[in-house]
């Protein structure tokens, strides 16, 4: 997650620059602070980079969850750099 969902457009449009091209979906309800939030969803191998690249151009990674799909709703896992 990151502090807006400006900063997780702009981080997308940074990585698809680079030939990344991930998604910016809408924050799951369970994991979301304050209402509605934007989130970049890309592969766990990523997630070096993701925060690598984040923090290159400032735009700092609040928290990161791994996704378990569950048999009804998936569960998020909260990933420690």
């Amino acid at each position: 997650m990151l502090d807006s969902g400006n900063y997780a457009f702009s981080l997308c449009r940074i990585l698809e620059r680079k030939g990344y091209v991930f998604e910016v979906i809408s924050t799951p309800c369970q994991i979301s602070r304050g209402g509605c939030s934007y989130c970049i969803k890309f592969p766990f191998e990523y997630a070096g980079l993701v925060i690598r690249e984040g923090a290159l151009n400032k735009l700092y990674i609040r928290e990161m969850y791994k996704v378990i799909p569950a048999f009804t709703k998936n569960k998020y896992e909260r990933f420690h750099a």
